[in-house]
């Protein structure tokens, strides 16, 4: 269905309507949102509600009263376009015609985190009576704004059931390493003071705008992103791609703001195991039907990819935005294995595979690439630099790295190298210095501490890693999935690569009897010295105690 004429009367009593899906919004200027609204978003279906939480000027609002949800949704001080809107419009669009949402936002723009700890916003608010925030935390929300998000929310619970609970803020506490605590709190005292489950109400905590973008606040994204281990009901929001408003270093354009709203609505219909896409009855209004509407999409002719990567994709929609929609691939192959719409994080292999994008209406767009897939492509553009100063050469396989510095592969949903005992790495020469190392880590980071260090000797022209022992402060990387692999080095080094790839066999002669990794193959030469089965030479082979011929 398209524009609906739900809604409640102003005054009327009303039950508890188990379909009227409510979430709670909080944080600071992004949350209160900071764009401007253009004409696209002032249409709104009539199932996508907004509760006051403050008296509204313009456009006049009563609080505790329910409003069809346009912008500003926060407050009329500040409030501008930010996530919360096209979450709503998503969520309205992807649910049955029976399911409304409703939001229940308090924000203030450069508020701190302890303003929503109600045991610190007192002293907080003391301690800065004159800064922005404060104003409009006494102005708007009578100098407690923990205390009206729950009063508000309890007005909500009322008519609906509170679904989750969605976050954005960290400019003013960048980086503190006991941010995610301070959520931590937050979010359980919410739960007990409206008697709610985390394993019901999950939180949906959003990254801040990135460097790359514009962002100055980038380095809390650490922070952001450590949120699951703290609080295992909360999920990461990225902030990848989307672009800042060009005007500062701390929020996101309109565009930003809406693309950024949709990846929370995916998040949240997601953990209810629906579809990400918009119901088949729903008619999208026109007036933002064309930020949702593919009209193209751009996939290489032709590229290097690794096991478990998800193949480049851009979709130009009919607003002429762009957005990378590689987690949304349909992707189909005779020559190779996709899982999931990605590469088999386990094979390598060459061919043509056919690239379907579904967008959120479900029209879709396909395009055919031809995909060369190694663990190890020795090419500049399927290198990560993680961190310092380092490049490759494509043309003599050489790392030149800098002091500090990694770079390397990063398999973006993790490599199953489990078919296989070592990873073998061959030097032209000798680094002649002791200051380089292989690192490897299970997770996508890294700043993590639990990754497995094969130091490279100053003389070595040969590295092997036995995959099956791979161990580091008595934790052991699994080779069932692997995220990163790469070159650190203390000095500046320059690193020529023979050559890097996977082997059932140690070529030193030197084995690890493993019961669970039985040798395959193993093969002899006709002086009886046992050989690599990899890139044989023409000849006859001893190989499981039979001859065989090698052309």
């Amino acid at each position: 269905m398209g524009l609906s004429t739900l809604a409640f009367p102003q005054n009327a009593k009303a039950e508890v309507d188990p379909n009227f899906y409510i979430y709670l919004c909080f944080g600071q200027s992004n949350m209160e949102g900071n764009a401007k609204a253009e004409s696209m978003d002032q249409t709104v279906d009539k199932r996508f509600r907004l509760l006051a939480t403050c008296n509204y000027d313009n456009p006049k609002r009563t609080m505790g009263q329910w409003y069809d949800a346009k912008p500003p949704l926060v407050n009329s001080m500040a409030g501008g376009l930010g996530p919360t809107d096209y979450f709503g419009r998503t969520m309205v669009a992807a649910l049955p015609s029976n399911v409304r949402i409703g939001v229940v936002p308090v924000a203030m723009g450069g508020s701190p985190i302890e303003m929503f700890d109600k045991d610190k916003y007192a002293q907080k608010l003391a301690q800065n009576p004159n800064d922005w925030w404060a104003t409009i935390a006494k102005t708007c929300y009578g100098g407690n704004p923990y205390g009206r998000l729950i009063e508000m929310a309890k007005k909500a619970q009322e008519v609906g059931v509170i679904k989750g609970i969605l976050l954005h803020q960290g400019c003013s506490n960048n980086g503190d390493p006991n941010w995610p605590n301070m959520v931590k709190k937050i979010y359980n005292d919410m739960l007990t003071d409206l008697g709610l489950s985390a394993d019901s109400v999950p939180l949906f905590v959003g990254e801040t705008l990135r460097q790359e973008n514009g962002g100055s606040c980038y380095g809390h994204n650490v922070q952001v992103n450590r949120m699951p281990s703290v609080v295992p009901t909360s999920h990461v929001i990225s902030s990848e791609d989307l672009p800042g408003n060009g005007q500062d270093s701390w929020h996101f354009s309109a565009l930003g703001y809406r693309i950024f709203g949709k990846r929370y609505a995916f998040a949240a219909l997601e953990l209810m195991g629906k579809e990400l896409y918009a119901d088949t009855a729903y008619v999208m209004p026109n007036a933002y039907k064309k930020f949702y509407l593919a009209k193209s999409i751009d996939v290489p002719t032709s590229m290097s990819a690794m096991p478990g990567q998800s193949i480049p994709v851009k979709a130009t929609f009919n607003d002429n935005h762009k957005e990378n929609v590689s987690q949304f691939l349909i992707c189909n192959s005779n020559d190779l294995v996709f899982e999931n719409g990605a590469l088999s994080a386990k094979h390598e292999g060459t061919g043509t595979a056919e690239i379907t994008y579904r967008d959120f209406l479900r029209n879709e767009k396909t395009a055919t690439t031809q995909l060369d897939v190694k663990f190890f492509p020795l090419k500049e553009e399927s290198l990560t630099l993680f961190k310092g100063t380092a490049s490759f050469n494509n043309t003599d396989s050489t790392f030149s790295v800098k002091s500090s510095s990694q770079i390397g592969w990063r398999y973006d949903a993790g490599a199953d190298m489990s078919d296989y005992g070592y990873i073998i790495i061959k030097l032209k020469e000798p680094i002649l210095k002791s200051s380089c190392a292989i690192r490897i880590y299970a997770q996508n980071d890294v700043s993590s501490s639990n990754y497995y260090n094969k130091a490279i000797g100053k003389n070595d022209t040969l590295v092997v890693i036995n995959l099956n022992n791979m161990v580091r402060n008595n934790k052991k990387i699994s080779p069932t999935h692997i995220s990163i692999i790469s070159l650190y080095s203390t000095a500046v080094s320059t690193i020529k690569i023979d050559n890097i790839y996977l082997s059932q066999e140690d070529p030193t002669g030197i084995e690890t009897i493993l019961s669970n990794n039985p040798k395959k193959e193993v093969t002899y030469d006709l002086q009886g010295r046992k050989v690599s089965s990899h890139n044989l030479r023409g000849g006859i082979y001893i190989r499981d105690g039979k001859k065989v011929l090698i052309k």
